[in-house]
């Protein structure tokens, strides 16, 4: 059974083998953080693939005509969780490919209208947290309508002690409890008289469910949000938080232990799901230098 938050920290306390004095529970947090953030560096396996989609309206205002060897661009702004990008594609309304985006251009090659690019109809670069796509949606000589941007990539997953949002789909699924206007965190969803229990994001919505009803509210807040890391794999998380709590209590050899059996956890977990995705056909690999070469 997962553990919750609280939970983790005491079980960290309990295989470090030391009392609040030594140390606290702030420090054991912090040190829960760490791990995840190292963690995420180098766990690359499929519970971490995200999806998300750019919508043909915000894609024309994000993209700009070419000049002369300057070819047209579409500006994205990548998603705050991205560790690292597995595809970039345009999409038609019905989901089939139009275009894949399969060079990577450094920035100064991609913006030098001479510099050599082997696919001139798809590359795309990054700069800060913008991805340029080009040439620009709708631009290119792609076979079919593109209707969206689609971006397939390894993410951070939310903190290890998110709740989830007071909303009325987290309402239907379950995952509110009750709370107090005082509680932090917590927010009000409306219901109507006639129609039971029934959630509405605002007094305006529960009225108009039947206009004879009275409108009442609740405060709720949520509860602990699922996080992969910590309730399907805690010993990755239980490893590499007692390697930073060690190194804070410098305790070096018992750092050092904690870190090695952290490493191989993640590498094994890697070698896993590669093997898992290599299984039950002929495997193709293409390599790319990501311009580096």
């Amino acid at each position: 059974m997962a553990r919750t938050y609280a939970n983790f920290v005491t079980h960290v306390r309990d295989w470090a083998n030391r009392d609040t004095a030594a140390l606290s529970d702030a420090i054991i947090k912090d040190a829960l953080n760490y791990a995840a953030d190292k963690a995420y560096r180098k766990l690359r396996i499929s519970a971490l693939e995200q999806t998300v989609t750019y919508n043909a309206v915000d894609l024309r205002a994000a993209t700009t005509n070419g000049t002369g060897l300057v070819p047209s661009r579409t500006e994205i702004t990548a998603p705050t969780d991205l560790i690292e990008f597995i595809q970039i594609r345009e999409i038609d309304a019905n989901g089939n490919t139009v275009r894949i985006f399969n060079e990577k251009a450094d920035l100064r090659t991609f913006n030098d209208g001479y510099g050599e690019k082997y696919d001139t109809e798809a590359y795309w670069t990054r700069q800060g947290t913008t991805i340029i796509l080009a040439p620009g949606f709708e631009k290119s000589f792609a076979l079919g309508t593109p209707d969206k941007v689609e971006l397939h990539y390894y993410r951070r997953l939310p903190a290890l002690d998110a709740k989830y949002d007071v909303n009325v789909a987290n309402y239907n699924a379950g995952f509110l409890d009750v709370s107090t206007s005082s509680t932090t965190g917590s927010s009000q969803l409306f219901f109507n008289s006639n129609t039971g229990t029934t959630a509405y994001a605002t007094s305006t919505a529960a009225a108009a469910a039947d206009a004879a009803g009275t409108v009442t509210n609740n405060y709720y807040i949520g509860q602990e949000a699922y996080n992969w890391l910590r309730d399907e794999n805690e010993r990755i998380l239980l490893m590499g938080s007692l390697a930073e709590c060690f190194a804070y209590l410098q305790d070096d050899e018992q750092a050092a232990k904690y870190l090695t059996i952290f490493q191989n956890e993640i590498q094994e977990l890697n070698d896993e799901d590669a093997n898992r995705n290599a299984s039950g056909g002929n495997l193709q690999v293409h390599f790319n230098g990501r311009g580096l070469i």
